[in-house]
């Protein structure tokens, strides 16, 4: 998982200053505009405080207790299912396609048509995340930003724009090495954005509050974190790290057992439990991808 570090105690939690109660359970960051933000609010949220997409801060001493958490802005996938409270979540699956040629408009260098269905995310719905293609007669990796999308069934990603300041040459100098060859495979990848972890998924961060599929949020990748327990299987047992279970909950673990879902992440309870659906605090580290 990518990360972009930031200085720390960009965004006030609720409890600096003495503020706003921690709520009954300790989310650091309680309800709006913080949790569950529309992309306009998203925007406003970013600007005035100097966080976007991907960022990750830390904060600091004058936060009292709440110092030592970290956290990061992410966004819940369009067409994912909505998070709640204690939740951990996992990066967003990319999404595999073919090329279309000619395709509509025609398949270049600069654009392409593909059999992706890019009308869920909406007209540049897919602005700044990346375009793969295993390009036929490509040298390199074909790894681009798309920089424009249309919303269709059979979607077609820009990945080259005008460049105005080079008179002799139409588009930029991210074009394609080669145009793309007829059903060459692609695959959307979409960084900071998330769905629900599973028991057989990668964890990366907490939800700290109810996020609607397609809005912004913030999660917690660092301290000491509130995470939902299965209660089944092995029950959790305090410092004996937990593993991640189905619908985004966590659950115990053998001693010394071999998880290959928790290579990257570290989830450490700190009560020992067998209930089912109980907010468990726990140290997690997810920092280390």
């Amino acid at each position: 998982m990518q990360y972009r570090y930031k200085k720390t105690d960009y965004t006030s939690p609720a409890g600096a200053w003495g503020g706003p109660s921690l709520s009954k359970s300790v989310t650091w960051y309680v309800g709006t505009p913080y949790l569950n933000m529309t992309a306009a609010v998203f925007q406003t949220v970013s600007e005035g405080c100097g966080l976007t997409l991907g960022d990750v801060w830390t904060l600091g001493g004058w936060a009292g207790s709440a110092a030592g958490n970290s956290f990061m802005f992410v966004k819940c996938t369009s067409a994912a299912e909505p998070l709640a409270l204690g939740q951990l979540v996992t990066p967003a699956t990319p999404t595999a396609g073919t090329i279309t040629v000619p395709g509509v408009p025609v398949t270049s260098t600069a654009v392409v048509t593909t059999n992706i269905d890019n009308s869920t995310a909406g007209t540049n719905g897919e602005v700044d995340n990346w375009l793969f293609g295993n390009i036929t007669a490509a040298t390199l990796p074909q790894l681009r930003r798309i920089k424009a999308n249309t919303s269709a069934v059979t979607g077609n990603f820009t990945v080259s724009q005008m460049d105005w300041m080079r008179p002799n040459s139409p588009f930029d100098k991210d074009v394609l090495d080669t145009t793309p060859t007829n059903a060459d495979p692609v695959t959307v990848i979409r960084p900071w954005n998330v769905i629900l972890n599973t028991d057989t998924t990668v964890p990366i961060g907490v939800a700290l509050g109810t996020v609607t599929a397609g809005n912004y949020t913030i999660i917690q990748v660092g301290g000491l974190a509130m995470i939902s327990a299965i209660g089944t299987g092995t029950a959790l047992v305090v410092n004996q790290p937990a593993v991640p279970a189905a619908g985004g909950q966590i659950a115990g673990s053998a001693a010394q057992a071999d998880n290959v879902y928790t290579g990257a992440s570290l989830i450490l309870p700190q009560f020992a439990t067998a209930a089912a659906s109980l907010l468990i605090p726990c140290f997690v580290n997810f920092m280390r991808q």
